[in-house]
């Protein structure tokens, strides 16, 4: 069994001259597919608790998993991990203007990880309580 997390994150490419964009969307497509440490993020296939996304319209990668065991030590987390840390490092190198933001929610109700980069908007991933009730 083991203990279940849901798991978000998305990278975002946000220049004002969609042009730069462009460029840098697909320069980083082409290092992260070429990567061994994330390339297997692009041809692990997508499962119903599994969703990755490459959305060329909008110049961004979008992940979503659903009671999932995120443990450091799978090769598949280690995989999405690595392109995170790649979207950092292209932040910090001044690459391009790109955000990111990653929001895993644990099954404790205290248990909640959040990464937001400087250039990315709160609204794109985040968590939202809210109150269950069965009557």
């Amino acid at each position: 069994m083991g203990y279940r997390s849901d798991v978000a994150y998305t990278i975002r490419f946000v220049d004002d001259e969609a042009t730069n964009n462009e460029r840098s969307f697909y320069t980083f497509l082409v290092e992260a597919k070429s990567n061994a440490a994330t390339a297997a993020c692009f041809t692990t296939p997508n499962t119903p608790s599994w969703v990755f996304e490459v959305d060329e319209e909008n110049y961004q990668i979008n992940f979503y998993a659903d009671s999932v065991k995120w443990y450091e030590s799978f090769s598949d987390v280690q995989t999405h991990e690595a392109l995170l840390s790649l979207a950092k490092e292209w932040e910090e190198d001044d690459h391009a203007r790109i955000g990111y933001v990653f929001v895993r929610v644990g099954e404790e109700s205290d248990d909640i990880e959040e990464t937001v980069s400087e250039l990315a908007d709160w609204g794109w991933v985040h968590v939202s309580r809210s109150i269950s009730r069965d009557w």
